[in-house]
């Protein structure tokens, strides 16, 4: 019987090796012959005495501790070694914690944003007091949203967060912040960036009226900008601002289905998009929980 190997290079989504314990599955596509391990990966393994006879397709499933998992198929041929990259998005449910920038070193314009918020449920804090004060994900759900509006650059040379003004509603997924005129007639100007999309989700807040909804066109990742107006005259607007993950993880990483339905969005996976398909690092790492050590025994 002739045999080959598979390797798998394992990296995160900002490139970086990953390290994690993964349970491994390696499936012959024809059902003949079934390998499964557990391991501890640091960037690379190699399974070696793949039944290749001699050439053979396998499905592998990975199913780490920390990430997403993935299925995908190699081709093991005889005395080989078929080399397989395998970039997998962080899992969300893990991570307990992030690492991010202390509030010295954020941007001078996302500082000014936070001094002059007044969010709905924080309403006395602003500025440093209002930053520390976030859980994980609303601070991840900030420094997303930063970065990607600070990237989208508007006909005048300005960028879509230099218009935003204080904060007044921060969730997990978006942000409410105050804006003016100028943001609206150049998003609605720049159609070569963004398109209109249907505001049927989004609701006005009192006093305010909708104005319209734009969305960019990248595949993924896309900065949605919906606007309302106070008034049929004036400068008094705000926007929701969110950023739409969609279909990246399926689709980039080949995240296996049921592993990512039914949710909503997560900036942890936002934070994915950004760096895996638009190379934006909104600053910050994830922290995952440290594993304790366990005694197992049979019982007598």
């Amino acid at each position: 019987m002739g045999t080959g190997s598979i390797r798998l290079d394992f990296a995160t989504v900002g490139g970086t090796k990953l390290q994690d314990q993964i349970h491994l599955d390696v499936v012959a596509r024809d059902g003949t012959t079934h390998y499964e391990s557990s391991v501890q990966v640091n960037g690379t393994i190699q399974i070696g005495g793949i039944d290749a006879s001699p050439v053979k397709d396998y499905q592998v499933t990975v199913w780490p501790m920390r990430y997403r998992p993935s299925s995908f198929f190699v081709r093991v041929q005889d005395g080989k070694v078929a080399r397989q990259p395998v970039t997998l998005p962080v899992n969300p449910d893990k991570v307990s914690a992030i690492d991010a920038p202390v509030y010295a070193k954020l941007p001078a314009q996302l500082k000014a944003i936070l001094e002059t918020s007044s969010i709905d449920t924080q309403p006395t804090q602003q500025g440093e007091a209002l930053y520390t004060a976030l859980d994980a994900q609303r601070q991840a759900c900030l420094l997303n949203i930063a970065i990607k509006a600070s990237a989208t650059i508007l006909g005048d040379g300005t960028s879509c967060f230099s218009h935003m003004g204080g904060l007044l509603k921060l969730r997990r997924d978006r942000f409410f912040v105050r804006t003016t005129a100028a943001l609206f007639e150049e998003t609605q100007n720049a159609s070569r960036l963004f398109h209109e999309v249907s505001e049927a989700l989004h609701h006005p807040p009192d006093g305010y009226q909708p104005a319209k909804s734009f969305k960019t066109f990248d595949k993924y990742g896309n900065l949605q900008l919906s606007f309302f107006r106070q008034g049929e005259t004036g400068d008094h607007y705000l926007v929701d601002v969110d950023i739409d993950e969609a279909q990246y993880l399926e689709h980039a990483f080949e995240v296996i289905r049921n592993a990512v339905l039914d949710h909503t969005t997560n900036p942890y996976d936002v934070h994915e998009v950004l760096v895996g398909e638009q190379k934006l690092n909104p600053g910050y790492d994830f922290v995952f929980p440290q594993a304790a050590q366990i005694t197992v025994s049979a019982k007598a």
